[in-house]
């Protein structure tokens, strides 16, 4: 064991995991539908609370090496308003990048499309039947579009950056560009780029092409 004296294993709830750490922590939402595919009561208690985000925090820190997440319930489930405490919606995100490994699953900004080319693509990807979404905010960045994850709502299967010719021919601007989908990249997400040039030469290939990465994407 190289020296290293073993630690014994505890079992704990919210309220009183405190200063504990291990190597590696198994967490149980212990809650969830009282029956399968039913809805689940929005009661989460110590969660709820006022210091709810701060107690998750402790929890979501005890760990050494490797946290695992077991959960009867999905981000999906987990509906959190105006009313419920900090710490609801923590744990939905935390569901989320449990499942998903992204750092920033991606925020509505409620801004409208830049664009009419933003607006053409959307509407394309919508005649597919996917939920499309403009101006995601990701770690303070806007992406142009966001395409739902059919599987699971709560989480952004793609951004797409719709690149138009004038603006993307600037140096500046390519390197800012690279810069920003490197960083989009390491928080796990997956960026796909439509060039508005070869959009209006050929948009039935260019849709072709976008919802064939799609489909690779949903593949098992």
């Amino acid at each position: 064991m190289g020296g290293r004296s073993l630690e014994p294993m505890f079992v704990k709830n919210l309220e009183n995991v405190q200063g504990d750490e291990r190597d590696v922590i198994f967490i149980s939402t212990v809650y969830g539908p009282e029956q399968p595919g039913a809805r689940v009561h929005q009661r989460f208690g110590p969660i709820n609370s006022v210091v709810g985000h701060r107690r998750l925090n402790v929890l979501f820190t005890r760990a050494k090496e490797k946290v695992v997440v077991f959960s009867s319930m999905d981000s999906t489930d987990i509906l959190p308003n105006e009313s419920t405490g900090r710490g609801v919606g923590i744990l939905k995100d935390y569901l989320v990048y449990s499942s998903t490994g992204k750092l920033d699953a991606g925020t509505t900004s409620g801004r409208e499309p830049d664009s009419d080319f933003e607006i053409v693509v959307a509407m394309r990807l919508r005649q597919q039947g996917f939920d499309v979404v403009p101006q995601v905010g990701v770690a303070g960045y806007f992406i142009d579009l966001g395409v739902k994850d059919p599987r699971n709502p709560d989480v952004f299967l793609l951004g797409i950056e719709c690149d138009g010719a004038t603006y993307h021919s600037a140096k500046s601007a390519r390197d800012r560009d690279r810069l920003r989908e490197e960083a989009l990249r390491q928080k796990k997400w997956n960026i796909y780029r439509i060039w508005s040039t070869d959009w209006f030469r050929d948009p039935d290939r260019e849709t072709s092409k976008l919802l064939a990465y799609i489909r690779q994407l949903l593949r098992p």
